[in-house]
């Protein structure tokens, strides 16, 4: 299976370690097998995944984040 580009994701109101937790579970819950990575500093989210790019951003969303496409 080819390897998906990973999906970016700027999510402005992540702050803690508390909030990459509730993201990586959100995220897990669309795809369990998903790679998350989260860089606090940057507030930027990047997961490999075969979910769709709206798929992450909803679950990212419903975790109570606010999230946009990477630019």
């Amino acid at each position: 299976m080819a390897e998906s580009t990973p999906l970016q994701f700027d999510v402005p109101d992540m702050e803690r370690e508390s909030c990459v937790a509730l993201i990586k579970s959100a995220v897990r819950r669309v795809d369990p097998t998903a790679h998350v990575m989260a860089d606090l500093h940057t507030k930027r989210v990047v997961v490999g995944s075969e979910a769709s790019a709206p798929d992450i951003a909803e679950a990212i969303s419903s975790a109570g984040f606010a999230v946009a496409a990477a630019k």
